[in-house]
């Protein structure tokens, strides 16, 4: 056996007893040390998806993750998979408030902070990255800024670091605190009052909107059902469970769940699919975050800044065969099987449309569950 000190099997205790930062291991350690992070926190994010925690009950934590393809950070590319932990946290914390205390909060989330380069831009030394996706992606979408506006909110989120805690601090002597001019508007901005002022563009609100509608929806978005949901919302000081109850509740909503116009995404389809099976066997997750990546959507590994594909994007052959034989391969493993908790009848209730293979309610058996999950409808919202 190698020495602790050679090759360790989690990071080293910080004088206060808490687990010290990967990057603050030996070089040589640090890639594993945040591996070894990462696959524990795909872990326990996919458990809570599935069954819920102590904290966070599987409905909040599938909200969660509809906001975390909105600010999508992948685990590479932070320090440490702590700061997604706290992402998450930040982003349960907000859910029954507005999207301007969201994106507020966004905007100084250290690990979206490092996703885009936020640390390294500075007074002296501009980087336009964080700035020009919170434009584009975060807020008021495509054509809806100019190149000067790009750059002055940069000049507004500058300063920015990690403190030793891990923590977004504003260093003022990094910060450019002098005027610009933003969307017609001139003032001191830094990060929190640039959030504040993007919030109010009613191009933010139809923005935002319309993302939401392709995630939770799945059709394209109707332009003008988004400008009355987007201006209501704006009246309704763009509370968060007023949109989504909003999109929830609208026609197109109820027609895409009657005819099955919305595929759901791997994650939804891999922990429905496990709450079903009922097996926390370490295996049944073993395979099903191996079967997550191979469709392409692993926990905290999104694509792009742009987040994952949403409903028809994802049909693809290659990810369309990783659906299939994840299935088959957790049916098919004994030791998941034996663990298995599986109700004694399989309920119409279990999809939004009849199966085409199978007839609901049946005997639950592994000859039933691989027909349902076989079936086509099973891949629908």
């Amino acid at each position: 056996m190698q020495p602790r000190t050679t090759q360790p099997s989690s990071p080293p205790a910080s004088p206060n007893g808490a687990p010290a930062a990967c990057s603050l291991l030996p070089p040589g350690q640090r890639g594993p040390c945040k591996r070894r992070g990462a696959e524990q926190l795909q872990v326990a994010w996919l458990t809570t998806l599935t069954w819920g925690s102590a904290t966070t009950p599987a409905p909040v934590a599938r909200q969660v993750q509809l906001w975390c393809g909105v600010f999508p950070v992948h685990w590479r590319q932070v320090v440490d998979a702590e700061l997604l932990e706290r992402q998450t946290a930040t982003i349960q914390r907000h859910l029954s408030g507005s999207f301007t205390q969201l994106l507020s909060a966004m905007v100084r989330d250290p690990a979206l902070q490092l996703s885009l380069n936020g640390p390294s831009n500075q007074r002296r030394k501009p980087n336009e990255n964080l700035a020009r996706e919170l434009l584009e992606l975060f807020t008021l979408g495509e054509g809806n800024y100019t190149e000067t506006d790009v750059r002055e909110a940069a000049r507004a989120l500058t300063g920015y670091r990690l403190d030793q805690e891990r923590r977004l601090v504003l260093e003022p002597r990094r910060h450019d605190a002098g005027n610009k001019t933003i969307l017609g508007r001139t003032a001191d901005f830094d990060g929190a009052s640039l959030a504040l002022w993007l919030a109010e563009q009613p191009a933010t609100a139809r923005h935002i909107t319309a993302r939401l509608w392709r995630q939770t929806i799945g059709t394209p978005p109707v332009q003008a059902r988004v400008e009355v949901i987007a201006e209501a919302w704006r009246r309704r000081q763009l509370s968060l469970p007023w949109l989504m109850e909003a999109l929830a509740s609208t026609p197109e909503a109820a027609a895409s769940r009657r005819s099955g116009q919305r595929l759901s995404d791997p994650l939804e389809l891999i922990s429905r699919s496990l709450r079903l099976l009922g097996s926390r066997h370490p295996e049944a997750l073993a395979i099903s975050l191996r079967g997550l990546r191979a469709m392409g959507q692993a926990p905290f590994e999104p694509p792009s800044v742009k987040g994952w594909p949403v409903n028809e994007q994802w049909l693809q052959l290659r990810w369309l065969q990783a659906r299939r034989q994840t299935l088959q391969q957790l049916l098919a493993d004994e030791e998941v099987w034996d663990s298995r908790a599986v109700p004694a009848t399989l309920p119409a209730s279990l999809t939004t449309r009849p199966p085409l293979t199978l007839a609901l309610p049946t005997a639950s058996s592994r000859d039933t569950l691989a027909r349902l999950f076989a079936d086509p409808v099973w891949q629908l919202a």
